[in-house]
């Protein structure tokens, strides 16, 4: 697998909303593991859309697409769609 390459904002962010975990596997389940949620989604939404400077359409968001710090990378940083 390739190494995680997420710019420090986003990682960062994850970091400051849960000052309790010190590393976070790139493919653990980001919902799941409550270290995102439905109320924080959209703000962690605005993180990655200005560390990667592009608009993210919030009418086809994709929660799949958050899932982890892994899909965030391939989905946002990596010139995926």
């Amino acid at each position: 697998m390739p190494a995680l390459t997420l710019p420090p904002d986003v990682i960062n962010w994850v970091y400051e909303q849960n000052p309790d975990v010190e590393d976070i596997d790139p493919d653990l389940d980001l919902f799941d593991s409550r270290l995102v949620n439905s109320l924080s989604l959209i703000e962690f939404v605005i993180v990655i859309e200005e560390a990667s400077g592009r608009t993210i359409d919030r009418r086809n968001l994709k929660t799949d697409q958050f899932q982890t710090l892994r899909t965030i990378q391939e989905t946002f940083f990596n010139g995926a769609s």
